[in-house]
């Protein structure tokens, strides 16, 4: 019995020795493990075991064994650690977290750090759940090195795709497209399908250019290459195009100084180099122009330095490139002319007017100077900026010569002029005192016969008979037309000879004075006269109511016997592109005024219209109306005076029209 005794005590003893050496090797595992390890029993998940590993990544001591973890690490409420472990516990299923991000406080403050981690659950006898064991390696630098690896390629994603040149990579012998941006694949013509392909397939037109075979030699050697102004066949839309680039490939290296890819940097400049070459063709086209002219020519830049002269020039002057160049245009030029020529250069290029100067240049192969006319006009961009000046020199020695000798005759023609100007004025003169005699000397003698004639039908009717008296009634009637006649023609005479004096007259206020001089006439006629406004005109109000007097006279004198004259005067403002081809004013304006006298009176045949204007033309016999035949001749004068015309339409029977245009 004592035997048995002592036999089991004895294995118990063992077992429990067993034990005790098994949980030393497993507390020794995970103190020496080379991972965090740390074990949390029961639902509160208390702090167990905790390896050092375990203590540096939480940032503590050994204080937190047996501790509930949310005690021991406060900071990781709200983070669902704590509620993932009690779902561990809880459900027995394993769960493991891959580069996790966890806030610790450690050294003193709150720290980021990224971890690899697993809870496990354990379990007693393989069935009750009583601890969760987690294991935890730390793995912040790894993770941030990749963060900042990753954000690094984002910005150099976000710098290829913003940038205002097109870019992109080439990655591998084989040139794989990446990270075109749209400007590249603008050019392509070819959209997103061609990332990821190789370039020689992704762009066929390439094959048989130089870039290709470039990106290759680039890729060998890891040396940089740029280009200016590349032409580049591409097929845009399917349609295949000629375009220009500046571009550069920059090879880019790995780690191990390896050249990995490419990086393809394109600005497009077609549209400078077709318009330089535009303007390089049209200033070729240009300059052959000025070599094809006959006049010398030149241009000059706007700072006044001449950068080119035609082949007549150097023909002209005798000198040759070198010579030109050293001397300049001022060399040949006649020593009087240079100082107002280079005044007028000098001005000419600060203000950007025309240079214009007439000046002598000197001929290389008799040295003889002949005069030429020198033009220059500025050559603008589209802002209005000066680029260029182009200039001739033309020739003008002959039409000089010939301006020299018809100076010289104008000269004798206006001493002619001149002459002929006193022989006017000598004749006006007489013709003044012709109107003197003829108002004054021819005028008395005509008023004694009348008085004669009035006294011998007055007193001596009875003793003359009726011959006698008829004779004196024709001798009365003769006396008194030819006062009439004299007045007419000293009248003619004045407007012909006097000096006008123009002011501004006021055609209304000259028409009512007018009207009250013929207001006689108009109440024995019966006549109706209707007028527009009139406008004021600058001339001579004593000769401008002649003019109205005269014509409204006729209106009235002419009428039809069976009705009383109905008068309608009318104005209008013409333009001279307006005018009837017939009309020819004495002066040219832009616009004129037009006065429109119509009557309706006997009319008359419209082919006798310019002869009415004539002194002493009548188409009327005197004995049914009276008049000289000089009253219209007066009135074209005055016009004439004015600068103006007069015209006459009318039929007979029909009334008549006169239209007077005065200059405005």
């Amino acid at each position: 019995m004592n035997t048995d005794l002592g036999t089991g005590g004895d294995a118990r003893d063992s077992t429990a020795k067993g034990m005790a050496r098994m949980n030393d090797h497993f507390g020794n595992l995970i103190a020496q493990a080379p991972v965090a390890i740390s074990i949390l029993s029961g639902e509160n998940l208390v702090i167990e075991t905790v390896n050092d590993a375990m203590l540096e990544l939480w940032g503590k001591d050994a204080s937190i064994l047996n501790r509930p973890l949310s005690d021991a690490l406060p900071e990781l409420k709200d983070q669902g650690f704590i509620e993932l472990l009690k779902t561990v516990y809880e459900t027995g299923v394993p769960h493991y977290g891959f580069e996790t991000l966890a806030q610790l406080q450690r050294n003193g403050q709150r720290e980021d750090a990224y971890f690899n981690f697993a809870y496990a659950p354990m379990r007693e006898n393989g069935q009750h759940i009583t601890a969760v064991m987690v294991l935890a390696t730390e793995v912040t630098p790894q993770v941030k090195a990749k963060l900042a690896l990753k954000e690094s390629e984002q910005r150099f994603r976000n710098l290829i795709e913003e940038a205002p040149a097109a870019m992109s990579l080439f990655v591998g012998p084989d040139m794989i497209i990446e990270l075109p941006n749209e400007a590249m694949l603008k050019f392509w013509g070819k959209g997103n399908t061609v990332v990821g392909k190789p370039l020689r397939e992704a762009l066929p037109e390439l094959v048989g250019q130089p870039f290709l075979p470039i990106l290759d030699e680039v890729y060998r050697t890891g040396i940089e290459f740029s280009s200016q102004e590349s032409e580049a066949v591409l097929v845009v839309d399917g349609k295949p195009g000629i375009y220009y680039f500046n571009f550069t490939y920059k090879p880019l290296r790995n780690a191990d100084g390896e050249v990995y890819a490419i990086l393809d940097v394109a600005i497009d400049v077609t549209e400078q180099v077709l318009a330089r070459r535009n303007v390089e063709a049209s200033e070729l086209r240009f300059r052959t122009l000025l070599e094809a002219i006959s006049p010398m020519t030149w241009t000059n830049t706007p700072a006044g330095e001449v950068n080119f002269y035609n082949q007549q020039w150097y023909t002209y002057t005798g000198l040759d490139y070198e010579q030109t160049k050293a001397w300049g245009w001022q060399a040949v030029v006649h020593p009087d002319d240079l100082p107002y020529t280079l005044e007028a250069y000098l001005k000419a290029l600060k203000s950007g007017e025309v240079f214009v100067v007439e000046n002598r240049y000197r001929r290389g192969s008799d040295g003889m100077y002949r005069w030429h006319l020198n033009r220059a006009l500025p050559i603008r961009d589209e802002t209005g900026v000066i680029m260029l000046w182009v200039g001739t020199a033309t020739d003008i020695h002959e039409q000089k010569r010939i301006e020299a000798e018809l100076e010289s005759q104008v000269q004798a023609r206006t001493r002619e002029l001149k002459e002929s100007n006193q022989d006017l004025l000598r004749s006006n003169e007489n013709l003044t005192r012709f109107a003197y005699v003829a108002s004054h000397d021819l005028q008395e003698p005509l008023r004694k016969i009348q008085s004669f004639g009035s006294l011998l039908q007055s007193q001596y009717a009875s003793g003359l008979g009726d011959g006698g008296l008829d004779l004196i009634n024709r001798m009365q009637s003769s006396a008194g037309r030819m006062s009439e006649l004299i007045k007419d023609l000293l009248a003619y005479s004045r407007i012909s000879t006097r000096q006008q004096t123009f002011d501004p007259v006021s055609i209304t206020h000259m028409l009512t004075k007018v009207l009250e001089t013929l207001e006689w006439q108009i109440q024995q006629a019966g006549a109706a006269i209707q007028s527009d406004d009139l406008p004021t005109i600058n001339g001579d109000a004593s000769q401008l109511g002649q003019l109205f007097q005269n014509l409204l006279s006729n209106a009235i004198k002419f009428r039809r016997p069976d009705s009383a004259p109905a008068i309608q005067i009318s104005y209008a403002k013409w333009s001279a592109s307006d005018l009837p081809s017939t009309v020819r004013p004495i002066r040219q304006a832009s616009h004129y005024h037009l006065i429109g006298i119509t009557d309706n009176g006997i009319g008359f045949d419209e082919k006798h219209a310019d002869r009415i204007f004539e002194v002493f033309q009548r188409l009327h016999g005197k004995s049914a109306y009276s008049g000289t035949g000089v009253g219209l001749a007066i009135c074209q004068k005055v016009v004439e005076n004015h600068g103006g015309a007069i015209t006459a339409h009318s039929q007979p029977g029909q009334g008549s029209t006169f239209r007077v245009y005065l200059p405005v």
